[in-house]
């Protein structure tokens, strides 16, 4: 009976090095450098673990909160309706891409220097200190470029800067506290940001469902529409007059993408009329009007929107999912406004 061959396993062509290698000190610290640099990139790209989840989650949030509070707006009478529907696809997108920008650009030198400053081992006060350190020195260089280049007021820029990074930079800080992973993050922003989006239509609905400081046209009497009216920086002008005179210049036409020299001048008449309000707690009800009759001219009936001190003119022309507004601001301030009932 012969004895059983014993087969050794087959050398692992990868684990095998050059004997030159093995004995160069130069090839091993080449080797050693290269490792290290793998590992030193490694450490440093997980800083920033699940700040870009944060910021899309605050941007849906943000838009969520939009949306749910629309009624407490003046909205000119137009419905988001389907060319929201439409751009979704394309907003989603723009968000997930200024997201991985916010990271590399904010999130990540932020948390780095953090590092640099508080060394490797973090305790959850010592890094969180680190951290917001971090956020404030890159909001001050990010604040510093914006206003060099544009001329924007300095604090509040510091503000939007430091709101928009707050969050993400909390993220990766408690990524890096409790050591988890892209998952992990994915998994506890993808809950809070749920519970967040009920919670906000939650209270859209209350707020339709009740009014709560729901939005309202200001009720004027007919002398407080006289005066001038200017729109689009003062190229548009519209003139009131107590005897019911009225004189355009340069209002756009009553179409669709009008051209350049496609403006409407001229004098006419103007009449005012009031719209009953519903009663009840919340005025609400069909916004008063003015019609003009300008000669060569065509419009339709202008609305009143704004607020009592600050009035406006408006009236929306095209497809409701797509609408061109006209808007008209008094210069000339008239009396009180006219009591309800």
């Amino acid at each position: 009976m012969g004895t059983p061959e014993v087969h050794a396993p087959a050398p692992d062509p990868a684990a095998q090095t050059d004997p030159a290698a093995q004995t160069d000190p130069a090839a091993q610290a080449g080797a050693a450098a290269q490792a290290g640099a793998a590992a030193q990139v490694g450490r440093w790209s997980r800083l920033a673990t699940g700040a870009e989840l944060a910021f899309i989650a605050q941007l849906l949030v943000a838009g969520a909160v939009f949306l749910a509070t629309t009624g407490m707006r003046d909205d000119h009478e137009i419905s988001f309706g389907s060319g929201l529907v439409a751009v979704v696809p394309r907003l989603l997108l723009l968000v997930v891409l200024a997201a991985y920008l916010h990271r590399v650009l904010f999130t990540l030198p932020a948390m780095a220097l953090a590092r640099l400053l508080g060394g490797r081992r973090w305790d959850a006060a010592r890094g969180a200190l680190w951290a917001a350190v971090g956020a404030a020195a890159l909001t001050a260089a990010h604040t510093w470029w914006v206003t060099s280049l544009w001329d924007v007021p300095f604090g509040r820029t510091a503000t939007w800067i430091a709101g928009a990074g707050a969050l993400p930079v909390a993220a990766a800080w408690y990524a890096r506290h409790r050591r988890l992973g892209w998952g992990g993050m994915l998994a506890r922003v993808g809950a809070l940001t749920g519970i967040a989006l009920l919670v906000t239509a939650l209270g859209g609905f209350l707020q339709v469902r009740t009014g709560f400081h729901a939005y309202e046209p200001p009720r004027m009497e007919r002398s407080q529409y006289v005066g001038e009216w200017i729109g689009a920086g003062g190229a548009y002008r519209l003139s009131l007059r107590e005897n019911g005179e009225a004189e355009a210049g340069n209002l756009p036409p009553e179409k669709r993408n009008p051209g350049l020299w496609d403006t409407c001048s001229g004098t006419g008449t103007w009449t005012f009329e009031p719209k009953r309000d519903s009663g009840g707690i919340f005025h609400r009800g069909p916004r008063d009007r003015v019609s003009l009759s300008i000669e060569g001219c065509s419009f339709g009936d202008w609305q009143v929107a704004g607020t009592a001190d600050r009035p406006e003119l408006f009236y929306v022309l095209g497809d409701p999912s797509d609408p061109d507004v006209t808007t008209l601001h008094r210069v000339q301030r008239g009396p009180a406004v006219r009591p309800y009932g």
